[in-house]
């Protein structure tokens, strides 16, 4: 210990407690719970659905049960919680769904009074907040990704322990868990730490990639994103790394773009959507004079799912929703080694159905040789590997679900 930390010294010590050190005498704090304080005691309103998605807009599981809910025309008070970063596509909302602002006290009282909360990522912040989920609501998770591939969780090499703690809190309010196959099942029951009933609906996100009207949906996500509808869409998402180093991110964008037109035709545009959390790095990591199209600010990947004609990841589990379009993906690992050291993967890249390159070489090698026939036979193996139900009506049966919560008395459960 340094002699100015052994003199005094105040920092955190873990999710719920700092620690004030003074002459070496070591004192625990709690650290304050505002949300429990002031809304626990407000009244739970009935009808109240809160939806939150890790990517903050319009997007995800909750977009698509959201939009179930309003096709069948129930009558509920629909609350989404958002952030300021999506305000240029908050018109993508509709308009009878109530937009509060994340982080503040509204947003904490929506959370604290809705009978019924659908999420897809963790309530970290809200535990540590002390928002904790109260006698007579139901927490339903449908998680913002599939099949793996990274790890989470306890999984996660690099997870700290006051992560894991407030995680382990969270997962244990869970009523309900969202999976879309037998892999995911075994994955909630692994991860989550949490005993909760586990449903094989399908994921709401899918049923979007199943629709017959794709290739309408296609011109209009072209059309916002300002793509001519003669070229073709090249999307590359990859993920982010707990250190926010970009220098991982090595890909020749023109050696990969000139290589698609030469391997399948056509004039190619190349996309680039970094995940939320590199947001900050969003226009560092591009190099200079590349023609390349950023919308990481995109609120909805499932749509750009729809208008890509391929699709490069390194880790992303994104890429296997893609998948389910039987469209060619890629991966690009250039930090293969390092990655899995410092955080691991569920299973071997070479298990996924996708060509793999670590070097932009391999990677111009693996478009030009894509077989697609042996490519579709991969998918098709691996889907029933993972024992995947995806059918597009995922929706449905989350909502059914949903309104059998909301027909029950307040003294019964399902």
């Amino acid at each position: 210990m340094k002699l100015r930390d052994f003199i005094y010294s105040y920092k955190s010590a873990g999710a719920f407690h700092n620690c004030l050190c003074i002459m070496g005498i070591r004192i625990k704090i709690r650290k304050p719970v505002t949300d429990r304080k002031f809304y626990h005691s407000l009244p739970i309103q009935e009808n109240k659905i809160v939806f939150h998605s890790i990517l903050k807009g319009y997007s995800c599981n909750p977009k698509y049960i959201t939009e179930e809910i309003r096709r069948q025309n129930l009558p509920y008070d629909l609350v989404w919680i958002v952030d300021r970063h999506i305000l240029k596509y908050i018109d993508s909302f509709p308009k009878d769904v109530r937009l509060v602002m994340g982080g503040t006290d509204d947003a904490a009282r929506e959370w604290a009074t809705a009978k019924i909360w659908v999420e897809n990522e963790r309530h970290d912040k809200l535990v540590r907040k002390g928002l904790f989920k109260r006698e007579g609501q139901t927490y339903i998770q449908t998680w913002h990704g599939t099949f793996g591939l990274k790890t989470i969780g306890d999984k996660n090499k690099s997870a700290r322990r006051s992560a894991l703690e407030l995680a382990r809190m969270d997962a244990e309010q869970m009523d309900y868990f969202i999976s879309n196959s037998k892999w995911e099942t075994d994955f909630y029951k692994e991860t989550f730490w949490n005993n909760g009933t586990i449903f094989e609906y399908g994921h709401a996100r899918n049923d979007l990639l199943f629709r017959e009207d794709k290739n309408e949906i296609k011109l209009q996500i072209y059309k916002k994103l300002g793509i001519s509808p003669e070229k073709k869409l090249l999307l590359y998402a990859p993920t982010w790394r707990e250190n926010k180093d970009i220098r991982c991110y090595t890909m020749d964008y023109t050696m990969v773009k000139d290589a698609f037109e030469r391997r399948f035709g056509g004039e190619w545009v190349f996309a680039v959507k970094m995940h939320h959390l590199m947001f900050e790095h969003r226009n560092k990591f591009l190099p200079e004079g590349v023609e390349v199209l950023n919308i990481s600010d995109y609120p909805d990947i499932q749509e750009l799912h729809i208008a890509a004609d391929a699709y490069i990841t390194d880790y992303s589990s994104g890429i296997l929703d893609f998948m389910l379009t039987r469209k060619p993906g890629f991966l690009y690992a250039a930090d293969r080694e390092k990655y899995e050291n410092a955080r691991g993967l569920y299973y071997p890249l070479e298990e996924t159905p996708f060509p793999v390159a670590e070097n932009n070489e391999k990677m111009v090698e693996n478009i030009e040789n894509f077989d697609e026939a042996a490519y579709k036979v991969r998918v098709e193996e691996f889907l029933k590997g993972k024992g995947c139900i995806e059918d597009g009506h995922a929706a449905a049966r989350v909502v059914e679900l949903i309104k059998s919560i909301m027909n029950k008395p307040k003294e019964e459960t399902i």
